[in-house]
């Protein structure tokens, strides 16, 4: 290999490094393979997209009928801007996921489409558990429960870890509300 072909550095190199294009593996030389799973995440990203749409929605609903009581910063505040800024982050990734998933344009298989079903069906039963849970062990632990439970759903191969990351995004929520802004979460018998 001599300095004058640029390229032939790129291709040894290329052909030595892994072939993993996501937290999937996917065998980069076979072009199906590849589409399959560029179609894969463009559906999980319209999928999610379109859930978070309906909550903003939801949420925004919920907004109108709380009162400001007369002040330009009150209940219904919060809701509005979580249920406007949901509401926008769900048009863009179902925008951008459908988009995703017609520019990849492999139908995919049946296996993965029943395991995507699974998937999401898990999820659904974890957020009806934690819906169920906050309001008996309190929300920094139902909260934990759910983020850690969502991501070894997902594919997060660090059982620990997800737990942790879990827990340190609850514990912030919690503190964030209940001592930055006044609203009290659900506190559980331990009181947190």
């Amino acid at each position: 290999m001599s300095t004058s072909e640029p390229w032939a550095t790129h291709e040894a190199t290329s052909a030595t490094s892994a072939t993993r294009t996501s937290a999937v593996d996917v065998d980069v030389d076979d072009p199906h393979a590849v589409l399959l799973e560029a179609r894969r995440a463009g559906l999980a990203s319209a999928v999610l997209g379109g859930v978070m749409l309906v909550l903003g929605v939801v949420t925004l609903v919920q907004a109108v009928r709380l009162d400001n009581e007369g002040q330009v910063v009150g209940p219904a505040t919060a809701p509005y801007l979580v249920g406007a800024l949901t509401f926008v982050v769900g048009v863009l990734l179902a925008v951008r996921g459908r988009r995703d998933a017609a520019l990849a344009g492999a139908v995919p298989s049946a296996g993965e489409t029943r395991q995507d079903w699974l998937r999401m069906g898990a999820l659904v039963v974890v957020l009806v558990v934690f819906a169920l849970v906050v309001p008996l062990l309190g929300y920094v632990v139902g909260a934990t429960a759910l983020f850690g439970v969502t991501a070894l759903v997902l594919g997060m191969p660090e059982r620990v870890r997800a737990f942790a990351i879990g827990f340190s995004v609850a514990a912030l929520v919690f503190l964030a509300f209940d001592v930055g802004i006044g609203i009290a979460l659900p506190a559980g018998p331990w009181g947190f």
